[in-house]
């Protein structure tokens, strides 16, 4: 399998907090981060809060800039010599996020909302209405939803809304930042299940970022430990997870148990 999006010694640092006289501290919330994900490959990212997750999945996304390191999609840089996400790029990477109510806009209808995605490209209106319904149909979600607000959802609907608004641009890898945590067990695996299924349909390849150990091993073929914003252990999730190499990973576990 060829690599699909790969990372090359990430840093970032954020303001610890604002002073009228001097320059505030860096907080480096990344350090030489290094990572891939191959074609219809799931990598799963964990670690304990404050790790680095989040920020990492948004700099893979072009949400965040780096600042130093680099982004690279098919071996080719993220972002062009202005320091812009690459137009032809950008349909091929989306992301899920944690709070599927707070990412849907409650004033959208829904097809407004998978819509999105497709303003920025050439399709045709036409074009651009076939592939919300065929989006909705992936999700198992009727094509009259499209005419309903996110409030008229459960939870687990609303991010099956996420997901087809992810899938709506055709990508090569879907990123997942918690997109489960917020369901219950039950509902959480009904959409782990369907991601599986749309990864064997589509060969998409995931980024899934998750503090749930369980929900990481059940998706995710490789995994990488992040921990004060470095990695420190990372190799095939059965391996890593049932024989842990480093105090991290281990009381990781320890905690899950």
């Amino acid at each position: 399998m060829s690599i699909l999006l790969e990372a090359r010694h990430i840093q970032f640092s954020v303001s610890e907090h604002k002073s009228s006289f001097f320059a505030p501290p860096r907080k480096t919330v990344l350090q030489d981060v290094s990572l891939h994900v191959a074609e219809r490959e799931t990598l799963g990212i964990v670690g304990s809060s404050g790790s680095g997750k989040s920020t990492l999945s948004r700099i893979l996304t072009g949400l965040l800039k780096p600042e130093k390191g680099e982004v690279l999609f098919q071996g080719q840089a993220l972002r062009d010599t202005a320091g812009q996400v690459r137009k032809d790029v950008r349909p091929h990477i989306q992301m899920i996020f944690q709070d599927p109510q707070g990412a849907l806009d409650p004033r959208q209808t829904i097809r407004q909302i998978v819509k999105e995605p497709l303003h920025q490209t050439p399709l045709s209106t036409e074009e651009k209405e076939r592939r919300v319904r065929q989006a909705l149909t992936d999700v198992a979600l009727p094509v009259d939803a499209a005419d309903r607000y996110p409030r008229m959802f459960s939870g687990g609907q609303r991010q099956r809304i996420a997901i087809a608004r992810a899938l709506v641009t055709r990508p090569s890898v879907i990123i997942a930042d918690e997109a489960v945590s917020a369901l219950d067990v039950s509902t959480q695996a009904v959409v782990l299940n369907l991601l599986m299924d749309l990864q064997n349909r589509y060969g998409l390849s995931y980024i899934f970022v998750s503090h749930d150990l369980a929900v990481i091993r059940h998706i995710s073929h490789r995994v990488a430990v992040l921990d004060g914003g470095r990695i420190v252990e990372t190799g095939p999730t059965v391996s890593v997870l049932d024989h842990p190499q480093h105090p991290t990973t281990r009381a990781l576990i320890d905690a899950s148990l």
